[in-house]
């Protein structure tokens, strides 16, 4: 029996089960936010995303915890409770949308609101306002490119990446023209590529369970990885 262990470079991802539906949450509150031009909603949406991660895995007492919102929810899965374990990395070139359509939707649908808002705003708007759902755009499409193209072809992405950031310029320039929206867009563009390159750089640990597939991801060194796949395991195997 293993009585505790931290799972050392590996952290839950909001792909799934309870913390996809506080990822969803947000987003219906950052669509409020552009919605009803409210700020508050706008900054709420993003503590929610923040939240929705997950922040740590250990083992206790042969059972998986995976912690949430700022380590106040504990999600608890048991030996009985796992039913598959896949791990996805550069080389196995998995495709993450094919295991969690759901979050694909998500942001897809995200996608679809912010284009059809943006392209419908008036054009006598505050700068941010065109910020703001553009930033949706951006970020919803860069996360699209990394569940649906193959983990590892990362030049595949990042040039995917690139040609979302000049039609979103175009969709920019369209709206407004101003120079003080340089610094915003350079800043977007990193978050773009960063966000691209970083998540196909990760492995993953795709957990099928009983109250829904969770994923579990890291970017520590390939032996942690490993090691916390093992305990895994063990936990599977003393049930």
């Amino acid at each position: 029996m293993v009585k505790f262990m931290k799972l050392e470079g590996i952290r839950p991802s909001n792909f799934g089960g309870v913390p996809l539906l506080i990822a969803i949450l947000a987003f219906v509150f950052m669509i409020g936010g552009i919605e009803l031009f409210s700020w508050w909603m706008w900054i709420i949406g993003w503590v929610l995303i923040f939240a929705s991660w997950g922040i740590s895995a250990e083992i206790k007492n042969d059972t998986l915890i995976l912690r949430y919102v700022f380590g106040l929810l504990p999600i608890k899965l048991k030996a009985e409770d796992i039913e598959e374990i896949l791990v996805l990395n550069r080389l196995e070139k998995g495709v993450l949308l094919r295991y969690f359509p759901g979050i694909g939707a998500a942001y897809m649908g995200v996608l679809i609101y912010a284009l059809y808002r943006y392209l419908t705003f008036p054009d006598n708007l505050l700068p941010g306002y065109y910020a703001g759902a553009l930033g949706l755009i951006i970020i919803s499409s860069s996360m699209l490119i990394s569940l649906a193209i193959p983990i590892g072809k990362t030049h595949h992405k990042l040039l995917t990446a690139v040609v979302v950031f000049i039609a979103s310029a175009f969709l920019l320039w369209l709206k407004v023209r101003a120079v003080e929206l340089i610094p915003m867009v350079v800043v977007l563009v990193m978050i773009t590529l960063w966000t691209v390159y970083d998540i196909d750089t990760q492995d993953y640990i795709v957990l099928k369970t009983r109250k829904g597939r969770y994923l579990l991801t890291s970017n520590a060194p390939r032996d942690k990885v490993e090691k916390a796949i093992k305990a895994i395991m063990e936990v599977l195997s003393d049930d």
